[in-house]
């Protein structure tokens, strides 16, 4: 490791679940509100909680004007402090952004104390006329793991394998996905009326152009290829780099050991928009930066990046979308009770009152998704990499992370080029839930395949160095994790969409497989059991 990584490799020590004293308030509304009276609508509501939690001494102040923005001055401005979504129903939803204080400063986080008022008086708020379908902490998002609760790629990238060429010098080669399973069907016009929103990382379309004029990256067909799209300005690959304002709050990731360590991976984004271009030559791509350059964020630029969409779709300037979203938060949802309860000092922890906590503290979150999901929007969520230490005690794996245990989404596990499963791989599934699917996504550190390579997903990365201080030569890396299964599924799903599909007959089809046959009645059991996933094959291989 060189000298520069070391000092700059450190423990993520602070954030652990979500943003101290960051709250989101979801409410139903009686009808959609003129987009000038969203900030008066959003004031009364603030007011009318406020009237309600005065007697327990909380209070909740205008997001962007307090808590980190009153002590870090160098935090971005907030603009917008509620989304609408629910567009296509009746009566639609607003989520709302807050800080939450308690008037003893000694009360350091007063989120689950208001959480817990909140959630044990809703029929009391609804009386008021004001609704309430779910109040929830500002749940940390991450692509990289974060500390204590695990997620997104499950190993640093590293340099990808130099392969020899006796290709002319001007001939672009590399590494490319290609498709086992014979019955799988590809839109002839490489999906090209499909959206894929790809929510990540970012690296600067300026740093991707320059980059790709680099002697030692000039060879790689995907950096070229998509350098080549931005340059023609044609909207077949966009970047929104700036749109969404980030902090590096959430500084989270694991060494190669499995430690927690944090380093920056821009590349991440960039990663996952390589795999889908690969794999659906003409989809139109728009990678969306919403996680800091340490892979990084959470709820607000979540909501922000959807609902935008939502309203793009409900203009009609967007026809047929898959959004890829090789991220996770919230903690898994049987270590969710421990979490959320775990020293409890609050009102009511009787089990139907703990039930009823759980499910509203993540309701505003579904919702959201199945919102779109309603729209006839393909979601493809990976299912994370909290299972290393699992297997190696002989456990079954984790159940998939949120938004992938979503009924409206589509949940993506990783198996190895073996197609067994990777040995950090959560369950693509937890029942009565079976909309998963798994294909390659690498496997753990020292793992080999077939030709003796490291297995590994191989992506494009324009980083001079890797962050454990290797020289970047090539332009590709090699990465393990579910996130970058997700974007080969992504991909496959654009084509189905561009053929006519609907999202939720390419969901049945890849979680239920083609054409499987049983002796079983009940039907036949997944292509790998632990993982509760069919198989997607697919092999990646170096050539032209």
């Amino acid at each position: 490791m060189s000298r520069s990584s070391a000092e700059f490799m450190g423990v993520p020590d602070e954030l652990y679940h979500w943003l101290p004293g960051e709250m989101v308030v979801v409410v139903r509304l009686p009808r959609l509100p003129l987009e000038d009276t969203q900030e008066l609508l959003g004031e009364q509501i603030r007011t009318q909680l406020n009237l309600f939690l005065a007697p327990y001494r909380l209070t909740l102040e205008s997001y962007g004007k307090a808590g980190r923005w009153r002590v870090t001055p160098s935090m971005p401005p907030v603009r917008r402090r509620s989304f609408l979504f629910g567009l296509q129903r009746k009566q639609p939803l607003m989520a709302l952004f807050f800080h939450t204080r308690h008037l003893d400063n000694e009360v350091q986080d007063a989120v689950p104390m208001a959480l817990s008022y909140l959630q044990g008086h809703l029929e009391h708020l609804a009386q008021t006329g004001l609704h309430v379908v779910s109040a929830m902490p500002n749940w940390l998002v991450t692509a990289a793991p974060q500390y204590y609760a695990q997620g997104g790629p499950a190993l640093p990238p590293r340099p990808a394998p130099q392969l020899e060429s006796a290709t002319p010098a001007h001939i672009l080669h590399g590494w490319r996905i290609k498709f086992v399973d014979q019955h799988i069907s590809l839109d002839s016009k490489g999906a090209e009326d499909v959206l894929v929103a790809v929510l990540d990382t970012g690296q600067h379309p300026d740093r991707i152009r320059g980059a790709a004029t680099r002697p030692e990256l000039r060879r790689n067909w995907l950096l070229q290829r998509i350098a080549n799209e931005l340059r023609n300005e044609d909207g077949s690959f966009q970047i929104e780099y700036d749109r969404y304002p980030l902090t590096n709050d959430v500084c989270s990731g694991r060494d190669q050991a499995g430690d927690a360590r944090y380093y920056v991976v821009p590349d991440h984004g960039l990663t996952v928009a390589g795999l889908v271009r690969d794999v659906a030559p003409r989809a139109q791509i728009r990678l969306i930066r919403i996680l800091n350059d340490f892979g990084g964020g959470d709820l607000y630029a979540l909501y922000a990046a959807l609902t935008d969409l939502e309203r793009e779709i409900v203009a009609g300037s967007i026809r047929r979308l898959v959004i890829n979203l090789s991220l996770i938060t919230l903690p898994d949802i049987r270590r969710l009770p421990y979490i959320w309860f775990d020293h409890r000092q609050w009102p009511t922890n009787q089990l139907m009152g703990a039930m009823r906590v759980l499910t509203h503290i993540e309701e505003g979150l579904r919702l959201l998704f199945e919102s779109l999901a309603a729209h006839g929007v393909l979601i493809v969520a990976a299912a994370g990499n909290d299972s290393m230490l699992a297997n190696q005690q002989g456990q079954a794996p984790r159940p998939p992370r949120a938004p992938a245990r979503y009924e409206s989404v589509l949940s993506v596990t990783a198996v190895n080029s073996s197609y067994a499963p990777a040995n950090f791989a959560n369950a693509a599934s937890m029942p009565p839930n079976d909309a998963g699917v798994a294909t390659f996504g690498g496997d753990g550190y020292g793992a080999t395949g077939s030709d003796a390579l490291p297995d590994a997903v191989r992506g494009i990365f324009i980083s001079p160095t890797f962050p454990m201080g290797e020289a970047n030569t090539t332009g590709w890396a090699d990465w393990s994790g579910t996130s970058f299964a997700t974007p080969i599924i992504s991909a496959l799903g654009a084509h189905l969409l561009s053929q006519g599909w609907s999202a939720s007959n390419i969901i049945a089809r890849f979680a239920l497989g083609q054409e499987r046959r049983s002796e079983n009645l009940f039907g036949a059991p997944p292509d790998a059991p632990n993982l509760l996933a069919n198989i997607i094959r697919v092999q990646q291989r170096f050539g032209l």
